[in-house]
């Protein structure tokens, strides 16, 4: 496997992985019209309009892309992996790359919102929650940080 950045042409399989993580895994947590909502918000158009202003990266196996994660300043952003997969290690590298960047950028800490079911995830990579937004249409976001080296 291999982190590269992402090019245009990636835009509609990114698009297809967020989806399914979202109908998959995060549907779990919050209410289907967030979820709606959501899907609809992350299109091809949304990912290549987005890698213009944020460093965004696909993690991929033999040519197939099997995750994502895009940094925006010192916010890690929009973290999917393809739900069969979850657990290999995929999520980790995408983190690291992105936290590596924000150091590499001089940042000292690196900010996420976190869905709930990622909490844990990010828990275990050194991450604290901040504080927890709650949104009676759209559910709770947990904001996280993490000091870098």
């Amino acid at each position: 496997m291999r982190i590269r950045k992402f090019r245009k042409e990636d835009a509609k399989e990114v698009s297809n992985i967020i989806r399914r993580c979202l109908r998959e895994v995060v549907s779990k947590d919050y209410p289907k019209k967030a979820i709606v909502g959501l899907c609809d918000f992350f299109t091809p158009a949304l990912l290549i309009k987005n890698s213009k202003n944020r460093h965004l990266f696909v993690a991929v196996e033999k040519d197939k892309i099997i995750g994502t994660a895009s940094l925006k300043d010192n916010t890690a952003l929009t973290v999917f992996v393809n739900p069969d997969i979850h657990g290999k290690g995929v999520g980790s590298k995408l983190m690291d790359k992105v936290e590596g960047l924000a150091e590499k950028n001089g940042y000292k800490i690196i900010k996420l919102p976190s869905g709930l079911s990622s909490v844990e995830f990010y828990k275990k990579r050194g991450y604290k929650k901040v504080k927890v937004i709650h949104s009676k249409d759209h559910g709770d976001t947990v904001e996280m940080k993490k000091n870098l080296k």
